[in-house]
């Protein structure tokens, strides 16, 4: 299942009124030069380099947001639900992490070295405040566009023809992959449950922080594309 289709398939829930919302976000990711010279497998290995360190980084953190929500759920059904399709997406990394750092000549102590670029440190420090401070409902919110926005671009980089010889096949796989799609469903509809259940205000807060998530996922490629650095 394509993820641009999920809108379609949950029209009238939360989560559908949430991804068109971010329609023109998502306008600008497709087009993200990281991810187009990814697909066709001509991005700079120096970028790469950059971002999956970078990316590396930010699953540390991710990881933790993850136990954080997964301890708000309301009752043990949600507990196990999230904490399952959270573990499908964090192994489906973490392996294709092990196999970049090697192939790229990156070390265990190149990632404990490594310092978060300003974009990265930016977006875990929301996602860790919005898991900590805010409710089950919203805090999923705020991560649900890290799953779902991985999906889709993975799917569509996967439907188009292969490249001979892509030095990323494996990233455009992992996210391509039936694991990763099955948790970012379940997110998705663990997120369209939780909705069900907000007040009006919580809802608004909801979609605020998809938002605001999903700039950050477009901030995060492109500032791995510009290689960001601190400016002093």
């Amino acid at each position: 299942m394509d993820a641009s289709m999920q809108s379609t398939e949950l029209t009238g829930s939360f989560t559908a009124a949430a991804w068109d919302k971010i329609a023109p976000i998502m306008a600008e990711i497709e087009v993200l030069p990281l991810l187009q010279r990814l697909s066709d497998g001509t991005l700079p290995p120096e970028i790469f380099r950059h971002y999956i360190l970078q990316d590396a980084l930010y699953l540390k953190h991710y990881a933790r947001c993850l136990a954080i929500v997964a301890a708000k759920a309301p009752d043990n059904a949600q507990v196990l639900r999230f904490l399952g399709s959270a573990q499908k997406a964090i192994t489906v990394e973490q392996g294709l992490h092990a196999g970049f750092l090697t192939q790229f000549g990156i070390s265990s102590a190149d990632v404990t070295l490594a310092e978060p670029s300003p974009a990265g440190f930016a977006y875990t420090n929301f996602l860790l405040a919005t898991a900590y401070h805010s409710s089950y409902a919203v805090a999923l919110s705020s991560i649900l566009p890290c799953f779902w926005i991985y999906w889709h671009v993975g799917e569509a980089i996967k439907n188009r023809p292969v490249i001979e010889g892509n030095a990323f096949q494996a990233w455009i796989n992992t996210y391509g992959d039936p694991q990763f799609a099955a948790g970012a469903r379940e997110v998705i509809a663990l997120t369209d449950i939780a909705a069900r259940a907000a007040s009006p205000v919580e809802r608004a807060q909801m979609t605020d922080v998809f938002v605001r998530a999903s700039q950050y996922e477009w901030m995060f490629w492109d500032s791995a594309w510009r290689q960001e650095t601190w400016p002093v």
